[in-house]
């Protein structure tokens, strides 16, 4: 879970106070909104009766469906208390659920109240019943369930209504009843939106605009399209925000005619730059409300025309647009999640810097804990890797990360905080999942390091994900290969001890966008392309003792091959990040002489590219740390 704060200019390398542990904290995350408890349970129960419903489903996601919204739409998290960003929970007259999957069932136990709330444990992977939806067809026939149209999509309104029993119904509406009983709601940012030039962003919007009109007229030639996720219209635009947790977006919808174009957005966030920027796009702006009346006046105008829409758009948007709307694959992430060759140049130069600023810190961080034998925890460790990133070029501000010692790294997205974290011991490996926002590109990092003599069950698994990370990194596949045939390559080596994880292998990454993009990764139903950027991250996590994960950003390129049969179709993946891996965690024995040569090209590489921008830096420690460390 990460947050950015807007973009200011970077510190002198002289101002690194070596001694200072609290340089600068952490921002603030989810937890500034949790504050909902009985009474507002209570109040919520009333209301449910007002409206006669019988239950009430709480999403996570914000009316465009986002994984990870702004403070002012985290309902499911108010309501429960559960600062996680995934998770739905259902209030009924007698219960209150929050249903989560494998990687929060740990720390949703720790978080809820028990008086209050109960827990059920979801597993996708596992043929049993136990989600919301299977809780939903078991009320009493004759049920009715509100839910707030703005934030689900129209499959998942599909999916309930079949499975529903006879007199029940999912009642929605353009409302949502969390925010009735939330006191001290926090608003929206009225922040500017700005520029991102085509120096980071390699193509203009004006190129973008007339693509995404070519591919709607072949649809129709009155065909219009509604971009609804976030993500997809700051990449569209070239313009980015500062409205949601850790991603540089701001809330809008962008409607696209073959003759018209309209944004909606807060007056506010348009200044007089923008709305010429805008004017010259062809573009003119709108109210963010006032979205529904349009798209209602959309619904009757031209009944032979057609509006597409994204299958992220939500049921909302589609039941308002009526007949008219049209769901299709989205045109803009598809042509995001491939890369140009200036946004794949920022992800190398980005993760280049990214990863020195990690060495550095690493550096600091073993002397701290080895030879000062100082007690620093797992917060302070994040906030001082923040602020060495906060010296880089192109940062994009502070970002929350997975600092976890032992049991917390057991929790595949675990927080610390400043109250309660663990002092990083010598006992256990420390995991470090962290994300940052520069100007040329969008970082997503894991290493595992141990401080003190690792025992055999930890170089163990720490070993069996190396093997999986290997596994990908140095695969050759035919072009055309669906990603999802990468996850046994991934999980078979784990498999081998009867271990395995539960989250993705790797997910989509956007250029100073979206940390998670949607539709790519490894284990999703989508062909590999040349420019795709995943992210390559097996994990192992053994409840109450320790967990490790390895995660590097990786960019799908050809390759030649030995034989090229079938021609120059061959494909592999170049590796951006550069930060070196630990070896006294791996047992030399489990690995073959193929990954052995793997670890130590990978550490030669590492050592080769950051020690110049080492030296540069006058960091004799971390110089040092590359040659000995790892």
């Amino acid at each position: 879970m990460l947050f950015c704060l807007p973009f200011r200019s970077a510190k002198s390398v002289e101002d690194v106070n070596e001694d200072n542990l609290n340089v600068e904290k952490s921002p603030p995350s989810y937890r500034s909104v949790l504050s909902g408890g009985a009474s507002e349970l209570s109040q919520l129960r009333t209301l449910l009766s007002e409206n006669k419903l019988d239950a009430y489903v709480v999403p996570s996601e914000d009316e465009h469906l986002s994984e990870i919204p702004a403070p002012s739409e985290l309902r499911r998290g108010f309501i429960t208390g559960f600062d996680a960003s995934a998770g739905l929970a259902v209030i009924t007259q007698t219960e209150a659920l929050l249903f989560v999957d494998s990687r929060y069932w740990i720390a949703a136990e720790k978080a809820l109240d028990p008086a209050l709330w109960k827990l059920r444990k979801v597993d996708p992977r596992a043929m049993v019943p136990g989600g919301f939806q299977d809780y939903l067809v078991n009320l009493p026939a004759g049920s009715r369930i509100g839910v707030d149209a703005r934030l689900i999509p129209p499959a998942l309104k599909q999916s309930i209504d079949a499975r529903l029993p006879g007199g029940s119904k999912l009642v929605t509406q353009l409302k949502n009843l969390v925010d009735e009983v939330w006191p001290n709601k926090p608003t929206r940012s009225t922040d500017p939106v700005k520029i991102h030039p085509p120096k980071f962003t390699g193509r203009a919007a004006d190129s973008k605009l007339a693509e995404l009109r070519k591919t709607l007229s072949e649809h129709s030639p009155t065909a219009s399209y509604l971009v609804t996720p976030l993500d997809d219209l700051a990449w569209l635009l070239n313009l980015r925000g500062n409205d949601t947790f850790n991603q540089p977006f701001f809330y809008a919808y962008f409607f696209v005619a073959p003759t018209d174009a309209v944004l909606f957005i807060d007056p506010k966030k348009v200044t007089t730059e923008i709305m010429d920027y805008l004017t010259n796009l062809g573009v003119r702006t709108e109210p963010y409300g006032s979205v529904w009346d349009f798209l209602k006046a959309e619904r009757e105008r031209d009944p032979k025309s057609t509006v597409l829409v994204d299958g992220k758009a939500s049921f909302a948007v589609v039941d308002v647009l009526g007949s008219k709307a049209t769901i299709i694959p989205s045109p803009v992430n598809a042509a995001k999640a491939i890369k140009n060759e200036v946004e794949i140049r920022g992800f190398h130069n980005a993760n280049l810097r990214d990863s020195a600023a990690v060495v550095r810190w690493y550096g600091w961080l073993e002397e701290q804990v080895v030879k000062k034998k100082k007690p620093i925890t797992e917060y302070q460790a994040q906030t001082k890797l923040g602020y060495y990133r906060s010296l880089q070029k192109y940062w994009g501000g502070p970002c929350d990360f997975i600092s976890a010692y032992g049991p917390s790294a057991a929790l595949p997205h675990y927080s610390a905080d400043e109250e309660n974290s663990l002092v990083i011991g010598r006992d256990a490996p420390y995991l470090i999942d962290s994300g940052q926002q520069y100007l040329d590109a969008t970082i997503d990092t894991t290493r595992t390091v141990h401080f003190g003599k690792p025992t055999k069950e930890h170089k163990r698994a720490f070993t069996r994900v190396l093997q999986a990370h290997i596994g990908v990194d140095a695969l050759i596949y035919p072009a055309g290969t669906m990603a999802t045939t990468l996850d046994g390559i991934v999980r078979h080596h784990l498999w081998k001890d009867g271990m395995n994880f539960g989250h993705g292998p790797g997910h989509g990454i956007g250029s100073y966008g979206v940390v998670h993009e949607g539709s790519t990764g490894i284990s999703v139903p989508f062909v590999l392309k040349p420019g795709h950027v995943v992210t390559n991250e097996p994990g192992f996590y053994l409840e109450g003792e320790f967990g490790c994960r390895i995660e590097s950003t990786i960019v799908a390129v050809k390759k030649k091959t030995r034989q090229e049969f079938g021609g120059d179709i061959w494909m592999g993946f170049d590796r951006c990040t550069m930060i070196p891996i630990q070896s006294k965690l791996v047992d030399f024995s489990l690995l073959s002489k193929e990954e052995k040569a793997w670890l130590k090209s990978h550490n030669e590489l590492c050592y080769e590219k950051l020690r110049p921008l080492l030296k540069k830096a006058g960091d004799k420690r971390a110089v040092a740390l590359l040659g000995k460390f790892f």
